[in-house]
């Protein structure tokens, strides 16, 4: 019995023993990822890497990025002209501080990994983004700075009826749009005009913009309010070259032509030439109307400025041509035809001195011209005589010479 208790005895012992060894690896086992952890939060990653992993760790990029949801988010926006979009607004899940960091206060995160606003400019044809892959910068106290670099084509109904000096006006509707007036708030900022890289045909006479809240019936019978930013664009083209080109020499053509349609070509006055002349000046300024119908926009509004101009000058070239040929045939009768001027003239003139002096000028005229045609009359006549007794004497001494035969 007492070697069997004894053996006993041995037997727990050595139980409780290694029972003990046991728990004793158990707790060192528990007790090195506590210390790794210890070693590790005693030497954290100070840099932006570990920075940009500590705020995306728990980060969500599908909702608003505010922690009270009665929270209206601003966000502010400044479009510039040429293709680029400024883009801000408060984070309340992107904020550190500086001094856990290093001094860190800004950083840059891939837009693709944050909550971007979802805004839009809704009269685009086509916009393109020729940099998608971009990056945002946070600040520490969440402050979300991003510039989209965009290329937009627009609607712009344009009013041509003053070309080549007409001014346009096109409106840019920016806008969310999913997020109503009670979640996104826009701020509008003044626009940037650059000074520099201007346009050669327009020039850019102002750059507004107007804030309006507009609603929107939805299926279920109520409303829904939208913010939207209206950016009005106001241009003015450049017309020296529709000056150059067509203006100053239509006017030049039209002018020497109707000067030399009523300028006398000859001592009587005649005119036979200057309606070869008007015709040329006419089939130029076809030309040139052809010329601005290729130039002109086409309108349903009416007949533009510059069109308008270049007709009425084909119009005069026409009304100068058929005023000299009626002054032809006037010039002929008077001439040829002794005719004289109706008594109406005289008194559209109202001036009868003017019709007198003109009456004897004309009857001096007449004389001499019928004096001179007298002449010429008699001159033939005597002409005719002489060889009338010419050929009368030559035949008479034919004769005789042959009966003397």
């Amino acid at each position: 019995m007492t070697d069997g208790s004894s053996l006993k005895l041995i037997f727990l012992a050595l139980l409780l023993v290694s029972q003990h060894s046991f728990q004793q690896e158990q707790e060192e086992a528990l007790k090195e990822p506590e210390e790794q952890e210890e070693v590790y939060e005693e030497e954290p990653d100070i840099s932006e890497r570990g920075l940009a992993k500590h705020l995306l760790a728990d980060y969500y990029q599908y909702t608003r990025p505010v922690k009270n949801f009665s929270k209206v988010l601003n966000v502010t926006v400044q479009p510039q002209i040429y293709n680029l979009v400024e883009v801000s607004w408060q984070d309340d899940y992107l904020t550190w501080d500086p001094v856990d960091w290093g001094g860190i206060k800004k950083i840059n995160i891939p837009i693709s990994q944050i909550w971007i606003p979802d805004g839009y400019i809704f009269n685009t044809v086509e916009m393109t983004e020729p940099l998608t892959n971009h990056n945002a910068r946070v600040s520490n106290d969440g402050r979300v700075e991003v510039d989209f670099n965009k290329l937009v084509d627009l609607t712009c109904p344009m009013s041509v009826l003053s070309f080549p000096f007409d001014v346009q006006l096109c409106s840019l509707q920016f806008g969310s749009w999913s997020y109503q007036a009670h979640e996104i708030s826009f701020n509008v900022l003044d626009t940037f005009v650059p000074k520099q890289g201007k346009n050669s045909e327009w020039d850019i006479i102002s750059f507004k913009a107007e804030k309006i809240v507009t609603k929107y019936e939805n299926t279920l019978g109520g409303f829904n309010e939208y913010e939207e930013i209206f950016y009005k664009l106001e241009l003015r083209r450049k017309p020296l070259y529709y000056i150059v080109v067509i203006l100053l020499p239509t006017f030049l053509i039209v002018t020497v032509s109707n000067v030399g349609l009523f300028t006398p070509h000859g001592v009587h006055g005649d005119r036979e030439e200057h309606v070869s002349l008007g015709l040329t000046t006419m089939l130029t300024m076809a030309v040139i109307l052809d010329m601005v119908t290729g130039q002109m926009p086409r309108s349903s509004e009416g007949i533009p400025l510059l069109g308008l101009y270049v007709l009425i000058e084909f119009v005069i070239s026409v009304i100068a041509v058929l005023v000299s040929v009626v002054i032809i045939f006037a010039h002929e009768r008077m001439v040829y035809l002794e005719a004289t001027p109706p008594r109406w003239l005289y008194k559209f003139f109202n001036e009868n001195d003017f019709g007198e002096e003109f009456d004897e000028d004309m009857n001096v005229k007449s004389h001499e011209l019928v004096q001179e045609l007298k002449f010429c009359m008699e001159e033939i006549r005597k002409y005719l005589d002489d060889q009338a007794e010419l050929l009368y004497g030559n035949f008479k001494e034919t004769i005789m010479a042959r009966y003397a035969k």
